[in-house]
């Protein structure tokens, strides 16, 4: 359990044995009992799930050992604590959630290919002025495209396009013109215009994942194009899986989309909802828990009763995992529920899962083995 989960049920004086022993560790640290007390001071108002969701806890006063068991840390572990507990929960959640992060990556190799075929890397200070003559700022690791300025803006029908390809173990925040903003992961590609100035519709491209925000305008509808569907919006909050030979999802957080499949008639989607469209063209619409799909835009890896060959394809995407052997066909279908944060690093990671799935699973080189205890 996350040590915030722990403060806040502590504070409501509900702990589990185990989880009074981990408060006490986490206590007798230099500087953690100060925060503590500080924190139950801000518990008189919602200003205290502000105030965990903006302090990291773990980072800055160090961060509590898991002992030897299955971990399987997931939001409705509080459910068994007073509805007191829950309630703090569950308003502390969406604040998290709405706090975008970037993740940082040690590569920088993210690049922005303009409309005229020139590729610039971000953070090259010697190219950034390409950058600026179309428009588009970088500063602290966000991107935002410049609306135009209707007064200087060149009389001309033909849209710029420029490309942000956001390379492994990365991902990146882009503001555009209209004031969408869009996280896109690693191993992605977001094509969007210069400027929406003149289009009946705003459209982009995308190859990989992205999540959108997109800015409210009725009258110039969104459109999000894929290989194999195109999403319709005119304002809300999804996200929007779309890697080559994977299946694809849209996962619906707010408001309302439609979904236009290359096959069949287009699908309404509500908040909560996901449409899947498989390697064979099978459209499937479901009720999903949206923060599995969405953890990744606040660098976090959440699963739930996922298979371990997709949580490695997932893990594959961030970490240099070169090649995956499973010894035992049968492991590749086991079941698997977790919660990480990126920072954790694989080799925790990996350790987490292998207690959890109760197999043998050796990293070296960027080869997975995984095999029968």
């Amino acid at each position: 359990m996350d040590i915030k989960q722990i403060i806040l049920k502590a504070i409501y004086g509900k702990l589990s044995d185990d989880e009074r022993r981990k408060l006490e560790v986490w206590l007798g640290e230099a500087g953690n009992r100060g925060l503590y007390e500080r924190i139950r001071g801000h518990l008189e108002s919602r200003d205290a799930v502000q105030f965990l969701a903006e302090v990291d806890v773990e980072r800055a006063l160090g961060r509590i050992r898991r002992r030897r068991r299955k971990a399987i840390v997931t939001i409705s572990s509080l459910v068994a604590g007073i509805a007191a507990v829950v309630l703090v929960t569950v308003l502390l959640w969406p604040v998290v959630q709405a706090v975008p992060v970037k993740v940082e990556s040690q590569s920088h190799g993210a690049t922005i290919v303009l409309s005229n075929g020139e590729e610039v890397r971000l953070g090259d200070t010697v190219l950034n002025h390409r950058l600026r003559e179309a428009n588009i700022d970088v500063a602290n690791g966000e991107i935002k495209v410049q609306a135009t300025n209707v007064e200087t803006k060149v009389e001309s029908k033909v849209i710029a396009y420029n490309t942000l390809k956001v390379p492994h173990g990365e991902s990146y925040s882009i503001t555009l013109a209209d004031g969408t903003r869009v996280w896109v992961n690693a191993l992605s590609s977001l094509k969007f215009p210069s400027s929406f100035e003149g289009s009946a519709e705003r459209i982009v491209e995308l190859v990989g994942e992205g999540f959108f925000e997109v800015a409210r305008d009725t009258v110039h509808p969104f459109r999000v194009k894929t290989v194999n569907q195109t999403i319709v919006v005119t304002g809300t909050a999804f996200n929007v899986e779309a890697y080559v030979g994977e299946v694809s999802r849209t996962t619906l957080c707010q408001g309302q989309v439609i979904v236009e499949a290359s096959v069949g008639k287009p699908v309404f989607l509500s908040p909560g909802q996901q449409l899947s469209v498989d390697k064979q063209g099978e459209v499937v619409v479901a009720e999903v828990n949206t923060d599995v799909y969405t953890s990744w835009i606040r660098g976090e890896y959440y699963f739930d009763n996922q298979t371990l060959d997709q949580v490695l394809l997932e893990l594959g995407k961030w970490f240099e995992i070169k090649e995956v052997i499973f010894f035992d066909p049968a492991l590749e279908r086991q079941l698997f529920s977790g919660k990480f944060k990126k920072s954790d690093g694989l080799e925790t990671i990996l350790k987490v899962i292998e207690r959890g799935v109760g197999a043998e699973i050796n990293c070296s080189n960027g080869q997975i083995r995984i095999g029968k205890k």
